[in-house]
């Protein structure tokens, strides 16, 4: 029997504040439901939040805006932390039982006789015990896989990003990637622009900010749209497709 065709939306960086006031001069929470209300994410399988989803440090305030606007959703929710997300605090407001390890928030999730994987990279890099544990799980499952985590695991030609916050240690987590042979599809955020990049055997789709986007062109920090940006996934038995949307929202 044909396993049916998931569809899972996945919203990143959307830098949410303590309590209403503007994020650099963006209204986070406007463009936050415009992605989660908009068309495209209906009948959704999965709604994966790909990190930073506080503004700077942690903001409580954040994390419980964003829980109770899912506390109605039906839709099963994956949460992984970003360079401004703390986990003792996220797993306050959402709940993370079995998905952290010595701080760190990696886990697989099984839906609709599907694995996808999620590693935590808060702090930069995929540390070794991630990297060892996704090899060893990966492993055990038939079929593909999908990756989710929040830097993007290559360089993606965006000046600022690239010179400023890209993944720490690269090299070491490509070559674990490479390694896992029914891994071909990596989502991730963290650059506030849309890009695919391919590394190898492997395409790694960088997914942009509900926040706010960052000219890639410039190798110092520029806003190039405050618009919210977001991606909708459908992955069926044999093949992907991913769609990247963007609102009118100014």
């Amino acid at each position: 029997m044909e396993k049916k065709v998931l569809k899972i939306g996945q919203i990143s960086d959307p830098h949410i504040g303590e309590n209403e006031c503007l994020v650099q001069g963006i209204d986070v929470r406007k463009n936050f439901l415009a992605a989660y209300n908009s068309e495209s994410m209906k009948d959704l399988d999965l709604l994966v939040l790909s990190g930073d989803l506080a503004n700077e440090d942690a903001e409580p305030g954040a994390y419980s805006f964003i829980a109770n606007l899912l506390k109605g959703s039906k839709v099963p929710v994956c949460v992984i932390p970003g360079n401004h997300d703390d986990v003792k605090v996220m797993g306050k407001f959402f709940d993370l039982e079995g998905r952290v390890c010595d701080g760190k928030c990696y886990y697989r999730y099984d839906i609709g006789g599907r694995s996808i994987f999620f590693l935590d990279s808060a702090d930069g890099t995929v540390s070794d015990k991630q990297l060892s544990w996704l090899e060893s799980e990966a492993a055990k499952v038939e079929g593909e896989i999908i990756l989710f985590l929040h830097h993007p695991p290559c360089y993606c030609g965006h000046k600022f990003m690239d010179m400023k916050y890209s993944m720490k240690n690269i090299d070491e987590v490509q070559t674990a990637l490479a390694r896992i042979k029914n891994l071909k599809h990596i989502f991730v955020g963290h650059y506030h622009f849309e890009k695919q990049v391919e590394i190898g055997n492997q395409i790694v789709y960088v997914t942009p900010s509900t926040q706010m986007q960052i000219d890639p062109n410039q190798s110092v920090f520029c806003l190039s749209s405050a618009a919210p940006g977001w991606r909708v996934i459908e992955w069926g038995e044999n093949f992907l497709e991913s769609k990247v949307y963007f609102s009118r929202t100014p």
